[in-house]
């Protein structure tokens, strides 16, 4: 199939959702709410969100119940996207999914782990979207190693089961590590069934973010785990674009922060590493946000490509996570300009 058959009607279509994504002004008047319930009247009657929250009881709204129902406006989306394809790139693009209910699975088995009932999270929108497990099974577990059972049948169940098997059953740290991994194996694995064009394209925004992801994990491997460069590099993700793995490989090695910092100076991504201590606090939004304006970036040099859709699905993401910023931020009381500090979008006044 040509790219223009393939691409024209879900990019055309993509265009036009687009143009839903909340805006500047949307996250300032966000921000200056009291209460969730406020932010959530703003949602239903002044965005496009009014069609996930037409029925939800605004009143009585608690923070759970807002988040999960814009998740569910993620997911409701990115299905309608996924009728646009068919066959690998079908597979593709629902594997996308993986990433996020990996993230609701860690987020259950750090609340296990510290005591918590993971039956707290039944509303949780991703659980079971890519694995098609039980969902039930996941919601009963009390221990870690009950979750891993509970994912038989899964993608996740045979990268997971050595932690049960071994002696470090109940270590949150591996059962992260280990996802997040499984994931990038999961993903690059279905990206290696798509037209030779669109996997390049993958292959460098995806390289691209794993390029900061390992500077990131490398950076706190060192500063707050003390791990050693062996371990460092064996949760490593071996995609990177810019960094080639024998730089990655030196990092893992660099014996402290001091030169941790001297090797990155040189490197695309020194934005990450300022000389204050913005470092640790605003690390996270400066990733998401250099991610955004080279996926714009991408997205114009690549016209009909499969990084429309890819480009879409992670701005929807960050949408979440924006709208999630702003719920703890009232939630908290955080005031206004700081609170606007940990909005990936820029917003104005925002020097960070």
């Amino acid at each position: 199939m040509d790219h223009v058959t393939r691409f024209a009607a879900v990019n055309s279509k993509i265009k036009t959702m687009g143009s839903a994504f909340l805006k500047e002004a949307d996250y300032i008047e966000l921000l200056q709410k009291r209460s969730v319930m406020e932010a959530a009247r703003y949602l239903k009657e002044k965005t496009a969100y009014n069609r996930i929250l037409e029925h939800a009881h605004i009143e009585g709204i608690h923070r759970g119940q807002l988040e999960n129902l814009i998740k569910q406006n993620m997911i409701r989306n990115i299905d309608k996207i996924i009728h646009y394809f068919n066959g690998n790139y079908r597979r593709f693009v629902a594997t996308l999914y993986a990433k996020y209910e990996i993230e609701e699975l860690k987020q259950i088995a750090r609340a296990v782990y510290n005591g918590r009932s993971a039956g707290d999270f039944r509303n949780s929108a991703f659980i079971g979207k890519y694995s098609g497990i039980e969902r039930s099974k996941i919601f009963e577990a009390k221990l870690t190693r009950d979750i891993i059972h509970a994912l038989e049948g899964s993608e996740f169940y045979k990268h997971l089961i050595p932690l049960v098997n071994g002696d470090i059953q109940e270590n949150l740290f591996r059962f992260e590590m280990v996802l997040d991994m499984a994931y990038y194996s999961i993903l690059q694995r279905e990206w290696s069934r798509l037209d030779k064009r669109d996997i390049r394209i993958l292959e460098q925004a995806q390289g691209m973010m794993a390029d900061l992801l390992n500077l990131q994990w490398i950076y706190r491997g060192i500063k707050f785990y003390k791990l050693s460069p062996e371990e460092l590099l064996n949760y490593t993700i071996d995609i990177g674009y810019r960094l080639t793995r024998d730089f990655v490989k030196g990092l893992c090695y660099a014996g402290s922060l001091d030169n941790f910092f001297r090797l990155t100076r040189e490197t695309r991504y020194s934005f990450l590493f300022k000389d204050d201590e913005t470092t640790d606090i605003y690390m996270e939004r400066r990733m998401e946000r250099h991610v955004y304006f080279e996926l714009l970036a991408m997205d114009r040099s690549h016209q009909l490509s499969i990084i429309t859709t890819f480009s879409y699905v992670l701005f929807l993401e960050f949408e979440v996570r924006d709208l999630i910023a702003v719920i703890e931020s009232i939630r908290y009381g955080v005031p206004l300009d700081q609170a606007h500090q940990y909005i990936i979008l820029k917003l104005r006044g925002d020097e960070k």
